[in-house]
């Protein structure tokens, strides 16, 4: 997963005592729900736990989750009767004030930091994560996504135990809203091949900057052995008309 490519589809089925889509109750995402959002962060894409270990993984998973939400202006929810989290949607409309508390969000991504940069291997793991930044902000560059939008798609995963239940289409239907509410006439996504770009394709969007893992690694430098870090995939902008 590329740094800021923060999208998963579900590839799983069903799982057990799971309500449908008509149980789920959407809500605003707030500072007594990050745990769970964590928790489904890091189940989608686990840091590196052979190296870092689960809860070093889960302090990267918080600290990325944060950097997501910084920004954030709706934070959406869809959680099942029960109480678990079903999925999120996190946007960002140019302009507007986030959602959270930017300085408590920051203080708590400092916090981490000191935390995670104590530990020599998960430093290393959360330096090649950041290393990343630059190349998306080129990709933003390269496709005028700020220039040609004014919103951005932070965030979205759906929990696969909920996959073929409508979970996933609703949450981007409410996001569709959202944007809307806003007046914002279209948005732009970060995405990478660890997720499924073509849900993308399929909702009519078009992939605006596209940047492949072998030239991430040459744009940092490249690596000793000429190998392709596994932290790395190809990584894509995608841009799209606001619809409701």
């Amino acid at each position: 997963m590329a740094a800021n490519s923060a999208i998963a589809i579900p590839n799983a089925g069903m799982g057990a005592g799971t309500n449908n889509a008509s149980a789920i109750v959407f809500r605003p995402i707030g500072w007594g729900d990050l745990d769970a959002v964590v928790d489904l962060f890091d189940r989608t894409w686990p840091q590196d736990v052979d190296k870092v270990g689960a809860d070093m993984s889960r302090l990267i998973s918080r600290y990325f989750v944060l950097h997501y939400l910084l920004p954030t202006t709706f934070a959406n929810g869809a959680f099942a009767a029960d109480g678990t989290l079903a999925g999120v949607t996190f946007i960002r409309v140019a302009g507007e004030a986030p959602q959270l508390n930017e300085i408590e969000v920051g203080e708590e991504m400092k916090a981490l930091e000191r935390r995670i940069d104590a530990d020599p291997e998960a430093a290393k793991h959360m330096a090649a994560l950041k290393s990343g930044f630059s190349v998306e902000l080129d990709l933003e560059r390269e496709g005028r996504a700020n220039e040609t939008t004014m919103g951005e798609l932070e965030l979205f995963i759906v929990n696969p135990d909920v996959r073929g239940h409508g979970v996933g289409g609703q949450l981007w239907r409410r996001m569709q809203e959202h944007f809307a509410a806003w007046d914002v006439p279209a948005f732009y996504l970060h995405t990478d091949s660890d997720c499924d770009v073509s849900f993308y394709d399929h909702k009519g969007l078009d992939c605006i900057a596209h940047r492949t893992a072998s030239e991430t690694v040459a744009r940092l430098g490249g690596s000793a052995d000429g190998e392709v870090p596994p932290l790395f995939d190809d990584m894509f902008i995608y841009r799209g008309k606001v619809t409701a």
